[in-house]
C-alpha cells in the first residue's frame, strides 16, 4: 500500500464514533494490513471512512501520537510512525528492562488481594490461542496479559509508561515461532505465580531478546531510513512548502 493511499473503504464493524474506537480500529488495521507504517492519516479521508467530525478525528490522531503510533510534522500532517531498524532495537532494549521489571514486581506481589486471580485469568485466556493463527483478538489478549502483569506489580509509573512503547510498529513485522512464543509465556507466568522473582525477570527478558534477535531476519526495506537521514528528508520537505 502506498504511504499516501487514500482510505476510502469503510471498516467492516459497526460505525465508529468515538476517538478511542477509531484508535483501536487503526491499530487493528496495522496488524491486518489496512494501514502501514509511514502512511499519512488524512483528516478528510478519516472523516469519510468513519463518518465522524473533524474534531473526533483530531482527537483520535492526538491519542495515537500520545501512544507513539503516529507523529505529526509541520506541513506533512499526521502519519503512522515508521521506525528505523535502530529505533526498533532501541524500543526493544527498553522493553527488555521494563518487562523484566514488571515480571519481577508481579512475582513479588502475587499474594496481594486480587493479584493472583487477575493474572491467572489473563494467562489462561492467553493460552487459549496457543493453536490459533495470529489475529488482532490474540494481540488484544496478549496485551491484557502484560497489563495484568504490570498492574500486579503495583508500580503506577510503569503502568503509565508501558502503553507509550511503539510495540505495535514492531510486532506487525515479526513472526516469532508459535511454540517458542507460548513456551516463553508459560515459563514467565509459572515463575510469576510461584513468586520466583529472579526466574520471572529472566524469563521476561529472554522473551524480549528473542523478539530483538528476530529483527535480523526482517529486510531493510521494512524499516525507515536512519533517524538522521529521515529528519533531513522531513526538513527538506518542510522547506519546499515554506
Amino acid at each position: 500500500m502506498n504511504k499516501a493511499t487514500k482510505m476510502t473503504s469503510r471498516p467492516s464493524q459497526a460505525r465508529l464514533s468515538s476517538p478511542d474506537q477509531i484508535v483501536r480500529n487503526i491499530i487493528q488495521g496495522l496488524y491486518e494490513g489496512q494501514f502501514v507504517a509511514g502512511q499519512r492519516l488524512i483528516e478528510p479521508d478519516l472523516m469519510s471512512r468513519y463518518a465522524v467530525s473533524r474534531g473526533t478525528v483530531r482527537e483520535a490522531i492526538k491519542r495515537l501520537a500520545a501512544e507513539g503510533v503516529a507523529t505529526q510534522t509541520t506541513y506533512r500532517g499526521a502519519h503512522i510512525r515508521h521506525l528505523s531498524r535502530s529505533e526498533a532495537r532501541d524500543v526493544l532494549q527498553l522493553l527488555e528492562i521494563t518487562i523484566g521489571l514488571a515480571a519481577r514486581l508481579a512475582a513479588s506481589n502475587m499474594d496481594l488481594l486480587g493479584a493472583r486471580e487477575q493474572f491467572t485469568a489473563a494467562h489462561k485466556n492467553l493460552m487459549t490461542f496457543v493453536d490459533s493463527p495470529d489475529s488482532f483478538e490474540f494481540v488484544r489478549v496478549r496485551n491484557q496479559f502484560y497489563r495484568a502483569m504490570t498492574i500486579a506489580g503495583g508500580n503506577r509509573e510503569l503502568e503509565r509508561l508501558m502503553p507509550g512503547f511503539q510495540v505495535h510498529l514492531i510486532r506487525t513485522h515479526l513472526k516469532q515461532p508459535q511454540n517458542e512464543r507460548f513456551a516463553d509465556y508459560r515459563v514467565m507466568a509459572e515463575a510469576i505465580l510461584a513468586g520466583n522473582k529472579k526466574t520471572a525477570e529472566a524469563a521476561a527478558q529472554k522473551h524480549i531478546r528473542r523478539v530483538s534477535e528476530a529483527l535480523n531476519n526482517i529486510p531493510d526495506s521494512t524499516f525507515a531510513p536512519d533517524a538522521t537521514n529521515q529528519q533531513r528528508q522531513f526538513e527538506d520537505e518542510d522547506l519546499n512548502h515554506a
